[in-house]
């Protein structure tokens, strides 16, 4: 698996109060283990004519966006591949907006007190460099992650890793 899947929208200044409706239906994922459907997700992808359109519609494709594990083109909602470039759906959430996925991962945890799988969290043996393990704030010395089960690595990473100094503060 590409070393890339470990840059999993792991910055930003987000909050837990700015949760939002995209943000929920992470959630919802997480608890219940079903995607959207593309139909129900309003998943698309553009044509050449539709591009052209304006400035404010080349700005939102899956590639923009923070549930999008760009490296297996897949997004942490809707269900399936996805086109990282042409790809959109009505759950489109921004980098920088609402929660990070690690975040809201993070929220579920302690609601329902139990870590996430290793399978669903996507883990990867080696990511790129400033995105492994080690530089994820939910990393604990011990070689455990404070969100998914077993033990990690410094180099490896996950699909929901946080970069130390981002998002909700602990």
């Amino acid at each position: 698996m590409a070393k890339e899947s470990g840059i999993a929208k792991s910055i930003g200044d987000q909050k837990e109060q700015d949760i939002q409706f995209a943000d929920t239906i992470l959630i919802n994922f997480l608890s219940t283990g079903n995607k959207k459907s593309k139909i129900e997700a309003g998943y698309r992808e553009r044509h050449r004519k539709q591009q052209n359109m304006g400035y404010a519609k080349q700005q939102e494709s899956c590639d923009k966006c923070k549930f999008n594990l760009p490296a297996e083109q897949l997004c942490h909602i809707v269900e399936g591949q996805v086109n990282n470039k042409e790809g959109i759906s009505k759950f489109f959430s921004p980098k920088g907006h609402g929660m990070l996925p690690g975040d809201i991962l993070w929220h579920y945890v302690n609601q329902k007190g139990e870590k996430l799988d290793n399978k669903i969290g996507r883990v990867i043996n080696e990511a790129t460099e400033g995105f492994q393990c080690k530089d994820c704030k939910y990393y604990l010395t011990s070689h455990e992650c404070l969100l998914l089960k077993g033990r990690l690595e410094p180099e490896m990473s996950c699909a929901f890793i946080v970069k130390i100094g981002n998002g909700i503060k602990l």
